[in-house]
């Protein structure tokens, strides 16, 4: 029994429940979530928004310029008057009234003919003017204006440029002493069918004497 005393008791082993291992439980994660740090990344990558960056700088930059010009344009122009020209346009030369006289009629009595014929014309009546022998001698202008003188001539007949300007060389030779075409004599003109005209120093012819003539075209 000391025996039994002495010993010491045995400790009992406790006993142990073993545990059921528990279950995992999964569950589905959508794919996006893990995904969210690459995204939250990517978000902050610089390279991705320096374009847009860069986009904001250059619409800063040009947008206020623009806003300038706008405001330029709207700024009302000052009108600047005009000064009149002080300049005076140089006086029209004056109607030469012989040469006008001459230019009308070259112009109705030789209508459709040649510059020479014309020339020839009027130096008939230059000649008459200063002719007292035949009845004749009075002014040009008079002598233009004879009535029954002239076959055709109208005064009212519009008279071009170009034939005043050479009734003006006309009146120049005769001013000048310079050389006729006709000689002074020649005082009677007869227009021809072909365009021509016969100039002669009689009306009629006297006795068996044939008068002088020439032609021009």
């Amino acid at each position: 029994m000391d025996q039994l005393q002495n010993e010491e008791p045995q400790a009992i082993p406790e006993r142990r429940t073993r545990r059921k291992p528990t279950a995992k439980v999964r569950i589905h994660v959508p794919e996006f979530l893990t995904r969210i740090g690459e995204d939250v990344r990517w978000y902050y990558d610089v390279r991705l928004w320096s374009p847009l960056i860069l986009l904001l700088l250059i619409l800063a930059l040009v947008l206020p310029g623009r806003g300038k010009k706008q405001e330029a344009q709207e700024i009302p122009v000052e009108t600047v008057e005009v000064q009149p020209s002080t300049e005076t346009t140089p006086p029209t030369e004056p109607v030469i009234p012989e040469a006008e006289a001459l230019a009308r009629l070259a112009d109705s009595v030789g209508a459709g003919r040649s510059d020479n014929v014309k020339t020839i014309i009027m130096w008939v009546a230059v000649n008459r003017s200063e002719d007292r022998a035949n009845g004749y001698g009075q002014s040009l202008l008079e002598e233009i204006a004879r009535p029954n003188q002239w076959q055709g001539y109208d005064e009212n007949t519009v008279y071009s440029a170009s034939t005043y300007e050479i009734a003006k060389e006309v009146l120049e030779t005769v001013e000048n002493g310079g050389l006729r075409p006709l000689d002074n004599d020649m005082l009677w003109l007869v227009l021809n069918d072909d365009g021509s005209v016969t100039i002669r120093d009689q009306f009629t012819a006297k006795g068996n004497q044939k008068w002088n003539e020439k032609t021009v075209k």
